[in-house]
């Protein structure tokens, strides 16, 4: 039973690493000169997370802190585990409508995700959220298109998937739109409308909203042909 039992935390330990496909960063030249264990960190780690059940944003933050400074001088700061303890602090500021106050960290996680982990992933696709909501906040949209494809990138061929895939195309059009590149929101909209009528219905009303911003798309690049059978092909009565 001894034997068992010492071999269970350096299985449990190695498990961590597989969590993403980088495994461990730097852990090696760390953990000899820290008095930070992962015991220790998981202790503070349980306070945080009790916190944020009871949505005490500011206590959660406090030991999300305390949890990530043990995390990288038990493992350094690039490694895996301490990107997991980073991306559980992010959402905690994120939670407490503090997002701007750790920008560089927003970031360092959305790196630290496309080196570790598979797009897929729990830590990559909430890191990748976090970096694109900081990135609207900061009006960068050129920057935030393509968290966009990374976003799309992931999807597979399910129905539930395919109303995913409508939702990012709006994310899509209003960014090119208001980075005044037309010819690419006008391709997103035509994409956008095919796959909402194959999901929902040929009606017009089911597909008003995406026609009217086609519509107004056509307008602003003088494409007045285009704007004309589009009007006339649902009956709309609007000009340019």
């Amino acid at each position: 039973m001894k034997r068992r039992r010492s071999i269970l935390p350096v299985l449990l330990f190695l498990s961590l690493g597989m969590l993403c496909a980088g495994g461990l960063t730097s852990a090696e030249a760390f953990v000899k000169n820290s008095d930070w264990s992962e015991e220790k960190i998981g202790k503070v780690a349980v306070k945080a997370d009790k916190a944020a059940v009871r949505k005490k944003w500011p206590r959660a933050i406090k030991y999300g802190e305390e949890m990530l400074a043990g995390a990288e001088a038990l493992y350094g700061p690039n490694a895996l585990q301490t990107l997991n303890r980073l991306k559980t602090l992010n959402r905690y500021y994120d939670k407490a409508g503090r997002l701007i106050e750790v920008q560089g960290r927003i970031q360092k996680a959305y790196l630290l995700s496309k080196q570790h982990c598979p797009p897929e992933h729990d830590t990559a696709v909430i890191s990748r959220l976090l970096y694109y909501k900081l990135l609207l906040r900061e009006k960068n949209y050129s920057d935030a298109i393509p968290i966009v494809f990374e976003n799309m990138a992931v999807l597979g061929d399910s129905e539930d998937d395919a109303f995913k895939r409508i939702h990012y195309l709006g994310q899509l059009h209003g960014l090119y739109g208001a980075t005044g590149q037309l010819a690419e929101r006008e391709r997103t909209l035509l994409e956008q409308l095919e796959l909402n009528k194959q999901l929902t219905s040929d009606h017009i009303e089911d597909n008003m909203k995406i026609i009217l911003n086609l519509a107004k798309t056509y307008c602003l690049q003088k494409k007045f042909k285009d704007f004309r059978r589009l009007m006339q092909a649902h009956n709309l009565p609007h000009e340019c």
